[in-house]
């Protein structure tokens, strides 16, 4: 059975670039190195360089402010942030809750009542009892 081909979002110096044409001439728009010096990223027009210099910018035009994945255009939907890091139920942010539950701090406490706020552990006579957090995190 043949294997499917694998799909390639960067621009490799070498396989492209070495021939004329028009993957001979993609550059990065950021820096402007060519395909002939450093990989670049194919949806983006960005090089290697610049990609993992945006990655620990987090800068909210061009990576996200909570985790640092670069793509634009969730950003500018979400104002500077990527999907993974906005709440579903709600659509504001809030990284670090996110990544728990797929829910903000604000959602969490009123949709899942037996879950503590800060670790995520259920339990719930106790985050009833502490206000949305276990014995644990109210002590520590």
């Amino acid at each position: 059975m043949p294997r499917k081909p694998v799909k390639r979002i960067w621009a490799d110096p070498n396989r492209e670039g070495r021939f004329g044409g028009r993957s001979a001439k993609r550059y990065c728009s950021r820096c402007g190195n060519t395909v002939q010096k450093v990989r670049i990223l194919k949806s983006l027009n960005l090089c290697e360089f610049c990609v993992k210099e945006l990655q620990a910018k987090r800068d909210g035009k061009f990576s996200c402010r909570g985790c640092g994945k670069v793509s634009p255009e969730e950003i500018r939907a979400h104002n500077g942030y990527c999907d993974e890091c906005v709440c579903v139920a709600c659509g504001r942010p809030d990284p670090v809750s996110v990544r728990k539950t797929r829910l903000c701090s604000k959602c969490s406490s009123t949709i899942m009542n037996d879950f503590c706020r800060k670790c995520g552990k259920e339990a719930g006579a106790q985050v009833k009892k502490n206000h949305g957090l276990c014995d644990a995190c109210k002590k520590g």
